[in-house]
C-alpha cells in the first residue's frame, strides 16, 4: 500500500524513534494496511468447532503468539466483512487486533479472581478476561462515556459474559473509593495513539508535545490509583497503543520511584524467551525487565506497549466507604426456582443454573452469578450481568437473543432445526416454514448451535431475531 501524501507528512513525527528501532522499516510498516486478527470466545464456542468453521470458509489460521484463542486470518474471498460472519454475529468470535491481546496474556486472569478493567470500552479485553475467568470471580468493568458503555454493553452481552459489574467512574476513583479490592487490576491507559496509524491515517495529529505532556499526567494519575485499588500480593498491568516512552518506560520508571519498596516489577524474561524476534520488542530503556514494546514491524501489528508489576506492600490508607444496593432488584429463590423450572419445562435446557442469581431491572430480567450479586460497591452500577429475558403476556420468560445464544444450543423442547436456505432467510429478516406442531415462542437452532429465537404459529416461524444481526448480517 502506497502511503498518501498526508500519512507522508505525518511520519516525519516518527523521526524521534530513530535512535530505537529501525526507523525505515517503522514507517514502511505503519503504512500497510492491519492483518486481520479474531479471537473465539470460550464461554460460547471451542478451537475444535472455530476451526473447523475457518476450514469450511478457506480461511487460512496463523496462531497470535501470546493469545491460545487469537488467530490472524487470510481470506481468499474479502468482498463479506468479518464482522457480519454469523459466528462473530452470535458472539462465539470476537475481532481483536493482535497486540490488543498481549495485556490480557501478562494479565493472566485467573477463575475466582476480583479483577479491575479500570478503562474497559469498548470490551475487547474486558471479554477477554471473561473467557479466561470462564464465568468465575468478578469483574469490574469501568468507563466514563456513556456512548462507549453502550458500546461496552452489546460486547459483554454479546459475549455471554454474567459475571461483570459496569461502573462509571473516573479511573481514579478507585484507588481513594476501593482500596486494596483487586486481584488483578488492567490499566490499558488514553494515550496519543500513534501505534493505532495503521487503521486511523489521522493517528498523529495528537503528537505534539503539549498533547504527550496531557496524556502523561492522565496516566501518571490513573496508574496510581490502579495500584492503590490491587491487593498485596496482587498485579498490575499498563498497557498503551502509543510509542512516545514519555508515556510508556517514563511511567513506569515514575510508578516504580514512587511507590519503592510497596510495587515492583514482574519480569518478563519467561514470556521472551519463548519469542522470536523479540530483541526489537525490548523497552528503550530498562525499568527491571517488566516492559514489553510492539513496534509495528515487530510481529507486524499495531504499535504497542505493556508492563506489570506486583504490588508487594501497602501504599495508601484505607479511607471509610459506604457501600450501596444495586439498582437492579433482586429476585426471591422462590420466583427464581420457578423461573428455571418453566425454562427447564418448556425447552428442555437448564438455561439458569442452580448458583445464577436473577436481577429485575424493570424493562427486562438480568442473570448474573451468586459472587456478584454478593460484591459491594460503594457507588451505584452501571449495569450487572446479562440480559436474561422478560415477561411476556402469554409466557413467565421469553429468553433474551443473547441467553438463548448463550445457553440453549442443548434445547429438546420448542426447538426449530434450520438448514443452509433457511438460515440465510431468518437472517435476511424473513419469516420461514417451521413443523405444524411447533407452536408459541421457540428457538432457531443451525447446526446444532442455537442462533436466536422466534414465534411459531400455523407452520410459520415469525421472525425474532435483533435488528441489528439482520442489519449486519452477511450472505452465506
Amino acid at each position: 500500500m502506497k502511503p498518501s501524501s498526508s500519512q507522508q507528512a505525518d511520519l516525519s513525527a516518527f523521526d524521534r524513534y530513530a535512535e530505537y528501532t529501525d526507523i525505515e522499516d517503522l514507517k514502511t510498516f505503519s503504512t500497510r494496511p492491519l492483518r486481520k486478527c479474531v479471537r473465539f470466545n470460550t464461554l460460547k464456542s471451542s478451537k475444535e468447532a472455530f476451526t473447523s468453521w475457518a476450514k469450511e470458509k478457506q480461511w487460512k489460521l496463523e496462531p497470535v503468539p501470546w493469545c491460545p484463542e487469537g488467530y490472524y486470518i487470510e481470506r481468499e474471498n474479502k468482498d463479506e466483512a468479518l464482522g457480519k460472519d454469523l459466528l462473530h454475529l452470535l458472539g462465539h468470535m470476537y475481532l481483536q487486533e493482535a497486540a490488543s491481546m498481549l495485556p490480557i496474556a501478562l494479565l493472566d486472569p485467573q477463575p475466582g479472581e476480583k479483577i479491575l478493567d479500570m478503562s474497559a470500552a469498548p470490551g475487547s479485553k474486558t471479554t477477554q478476561i471473561a473467557s479466561a475467568m470462564g464465568q468465575e470471580g468478578i469483574i469490574i468493568a469501568n468507563d466514563m462515556d456513556e456512548k462507549r458503555l453502550r458500546t461496552l454493553q452489546d460486547a459483554l452481552s454479546r459475549s455471554g459474559v454474567l459475571n461483570v459489574i459496569m461502573t462509571k467512574k473516573k479511573g481514579q476513583w478507585f484507588g481513594r473509593h476501593m482500596t486494596g479490592r483487586f486481584d488483578r487490576v488492567l490499566i490499558d491507559a488514553p494515550c496519543t495513539a500513534q501505534g493505532t496509524l495503521r487503521k486511523d491515517p489521522t493517528a498523529l495529529q495528537y503528537t505534539s508535545e503539549h498533547s504527550i505532556g496531557k496524556a502523561a499526567k492522565l496516566q501518571r494519575e490513573l496508574i496510581e490509583s490502579a495500584i492503590h485499588a490491587t491487593k498485596i500480593g496482587g498485579r498490575i498491568v499498563y498497557s498503551t497503543c502509543t510509542l512516545a516512552p514519555e508515556e510508556n518506560e517514563e511511567i513506569v520508571a515514575w510508578a516504580l520511584e514512587k511507590f519503592k519498596g510497596n510495587i515492583e516489577p514482574e519480569s518478563l524474561k519467561s514470556w521472551k524467551e519463548l519469542k522470536q524476534g523479540i530483541a526489537d520488542a525490548t523497552a528503550v530503556q530498562d525499568t527491571g525487565g517488566n516492559c514489553v514494546r510492539l513496534w509495528p514491524q515487530t510481529y507486524d501489528t499495531e504499535g504497542f506497549f505493556c508492563a506489570v508489576f506486583k504490588k508487594t506492600g501497602p501504599t495508601t490508607e484505607l479511607e471509610p466507604v459506604n457501600f450501596v444496593r444495586f439498582r437492579e432488584e433482586l429476585i426471591n429463590k422462590r420466583a427464581t426456582s420457578e423461573l428455571r423450572e418453566f425454562i427447564q419445562k418448556n425447552h428442555g435446557s437448564k438455561c439458569i443454573g442452580d448458583t445464577d442469581v436473577i436481577y429485575d431491572r424493570g424493562d427486562q430480567l438480568i442473570l448474573t452469578t451468586a459472587a456478584v450479586s454478593k460484591y459491594k460497591l460503594p457507588t451505584v452500577d452501571y449495569s450487572v450481568g446479562m440480559p436474561l429475558g422478560r415477561t411476556v403476556r402469554d409466557c413467565p420468560l421469553y429468553l433474551s437473543h443473547e441467553m438463548a445464544t448463550l445457553r440453549c444450543d442443548d434445547a429438546t423442547g420448542h426447538v426449530s432445526d434450520i438448514d443452509d436456505v433457511q438460515l440465510q432467510q431468518y437472517l435476511e429478516g424473513s419469516n420461514i416454514d417451521c413443523p405444524e406442531d411447533l407452536i408459541g415462542h421457540s428457538l432457531v437452532r443451525y447446526r446444532g448451535v442455537c442462533i436466536g429465537r422466534g414465534r411459531a404459529r400455523e407452520g410459520k416461524l415469525k421472525n425474532h431475531l435483533p435488528r441489528w444481526v439482520v442489519s449486519h448480517s452477511a450472505p452465506l
